[in-house]
């Protein structure tokens, strides 16, 4: 009996010791802040100048995931609406402008470095024919000094202006889907 006993007790401390390596190694949230700001400075330059020149018109979100904002039409095989999902989901639009009351989206905006490589260019050319087939603007600008609020103003409305103008003239005929119908 005491042996059975002491072979318990035995057999009891090799499981607490067991169970308290493995909950040292077990964290159920791993993770930790990055030490990392989400703008650089060039970007929160351009960022402070986007909010004075869209006013109080428009809320400027920065860092959307492309996938946030279109989606991919109907009518595609399975594996070709994944394809188109997953390169969405992968592309970031460095800013967002929403309307201020509705939260509808009205224009992209990114902001290019100085010198842009094949690889920018590409990304561009797909960001640029993925937003024009949504309906949405893209508006690109180069990161550089001088920009004027003004001139930024007039630009950024005259392209949403010209947009929704575009889009209002867009027959209304829609798919089972309120999908707008290829003519």
């Amino acid at each position: 009996m005491e042996i059975i006993l002491l072979l318990f007790v035995v057999v009891l401390i090799a499981v607490a010791i067991i169970a308290s390596r493995m909950s040292e190694n077990y964290v159920p949230y791993p993770y930790k802040l990055k030490d990392v700001s989400l703008c650089t400075a060039q970007e929160d330059q351009f960022l402070t100048l986007l909010e004075k020149s869209v006013g109080d018109n428009f809320r400027i979100f920065t860092k959307v995931r492309l996938s946030d904002i279109v989606t991919v039409r109907s009518g595609l095989s399975s594996t070709a609406r994944k394809d188109a999902h997953n390169k969405a989901s992968q592309r970031i639009l460095d800013y967002v402008l929403c309307d201020i009351h509705t939260m509808q989206v009205k224009a992209a905006i990114e902001l290019e470095p100085g010198q842009s490589s094949m690889n920018q260019q590409k990304r561009n050319l797909f960001l640029k024919n993925t937003l024009a087939a949504a309906g949405l603007p893209f508006l690109r600008f180069k990161a550089k000094p001088g920009y004027r609020v003004a001139e930024l103003h007039d630009y950024i409305h005259g392209k949403i202006r010209q947009a929704e103008h575009v889009r209002a003239a867009v027959p209304t005929n829609k798919d089972k889907n309120n999908q707008p119908i290829a003519a």
